[in-house]
């Protein structure tokens, strides 16, 4: 039973967001959390014993003591939280959830920096990184709210633009390298909590660009700036912030379902679509025949399962043979995760050379018109989205990522049969 002083104490608490800190009678913090509503929050803890888990239970006969911060949102409680138990090291925030489960915000130190969440056993001590955060939902929507403020990278980027920079998530193939380092600068602010001083910093920037009539950045920096005052403003502004951005994620689970309502008339047990794959082929001249798998895979583009072929059984162009091959060959690997359907580069001919060695759903994307064809017993369908078809533009930067994927190879053995 908590006693009359917590009693007191936690009646008294404000119902605002912010961060309480849980004391041992020797004064020394053995729990630290977060809340949106900190009296509302804290007073879950002192239920009846029969309410709490054994480990939960054991914390609350050990608290003699509480403090709490007040902030201004759930966004700078969340941080908050992350620095003051990487601070403290509190032994009931290790023992309520395993240490291995919490999350840290990791940036690079390539050119162009990569941020990304990473556990503790995927740290990379060459990266800088801010945690640990016991919340991975909230340190998801928490790069979800900055990246359409300061885009950045989450993977290194080809020449070409990705869907993520049609959603202004990303900052494009090639980027002013000085202004892309500037705004992982403002995002290590916000990760450090530093929100006034940033603001001041934008409005100062702001106030430069205006007077050098640079009115263009002039109003990006507006536009950073209230979208920053509106995340910070509180939790309810930021839930709606959530659901009037188009985030990256949100967009991709999109095109998915769209996707899987498309394709599911013609291949009845589609059910999910987790993972895909594209294939083309690239060949010059008559020695130089190769092809490529990209993968998609878990709502990203699994660069680390993409594999190349070297073409053996034909010596002159036949789009439709290679593809039969490595698809034939690729299927000889029991140990690679099986695909939810297989996209190909090209119209009927390669959707036939493909359906002839696998029985997996296979749709083609026919470059002229960018039409999607699908097999069906012996009649064929053809399907035109959108040219702005959030579910094409997923297809053609998969499709566009194996074109690429097979030309680097191509190139690379041109390049080795030189020397």
């Amino acid at each position: 039973m908590i006693n009359f002083q917590l009693d007191k104490l936690v009646s008294s608490l404000p119902s605002l967001p912010g961060v309480y800190i849980y004391k041992n009678t020797d004064n020394k913090i053995i729990y630290i959390g977060k809340a949106v509503n900190l009296k509302k929050r804290v007073n879950q803890y002192f239920q009846r014993d029969d309410a709490l888990g054994y480990k939960t239970q054991k914390l609350v006969s050990q608290i003699a003591k509480i403090d709490f911060q007040v902030v201004n949102s759930e966004i700078e409680a969340l941080i908050l939280e992350s620095s003051l138990i990487k601070q403290y090291r509190p032994k009931f925030n290790s023992q309520l959830k395993d240490d291995k489960s919490y999350i840290y915000i990791t940036i690079s130190k390539d050119k162009f920096p990569l941020i990304k969440p990473a556990f503790k056993s995927n740290l990379n001590s060459d990266s800088i990184f801010y945690g640990p955060f016991p919340d991975s939902s909230a340190v998801k929507n928490l790069l979800k709210t900055i990246r359409p403020i300061f885009p950045f990278y989450s993977t290194s980027h080809s020449s070409k633009k990705c869907l993520y920079c049609h959603l202004n998530l990303c900052p494009g193939p090639s980027p002013d390298l000085k202004e892309y380092k500037k705004n992982i600068s403002k995002i290590k602010s916000i990760l450090s909590g530093n929100f006034s001083r940033l603001i001041s910093k934008l409005e100062k920037e702001m106030t430069c660009f205006s007077k050098t009539e640079n009115f263009e950045m002039a109003k990006i920096r507006r536009d950073q700036i209230n979208a920053l005052n509106y995340v910070i403003s509180g939790w309810k502004n930021l839930t709606n912030l959530y659901q009037k951005i188009d985030l990256q994620e949100d967009q991709i689970g999109k095109s998915l379902r769209d996707l899987k309502t498309i394709l599911s008339p013609y291949f009845p047990n589609l059910k999910t679509i987790n993972r895909f794959e594209a294939y083309d082929i690239s060949n010059l001249g008559p020695k130089y025949f190769v092809g490529s798998m990209a993968v998609f895979e878990q709502g990203i583009i699994n660069k680390n399962e993409f594999r190349q072929f070297k073409i053996y059984s034909k010596i002159t162009p036949d789009d439709q043979f290679m593809i039969k091959e490595i698809i034939y060959r690729r299927l000889k690997h029991p140990e690679w995760t099986l695909p939810d359907f297989i996209l190909v580069d090209g119209g009927k001919p390669q959707v036939s050379a493909a359906s002839s060695v696998c029985h997996l759903p296979i749709i083609g994307l026919a470059k002229k018109q960018e039409t999607i064809i699908i097999k069906t017993g012996t009649n064929w369908v053809e399907i035109n989205l959108p040219k702005n078809s959030p579910s094409l533009h997923l297809l053609q930067n998969i499709r566009d990522e194996a074109h690429r994927f097979a030309n680097r190879y191509r190139q690379k053995l041109i390049k080795k049969s030189l020397f």
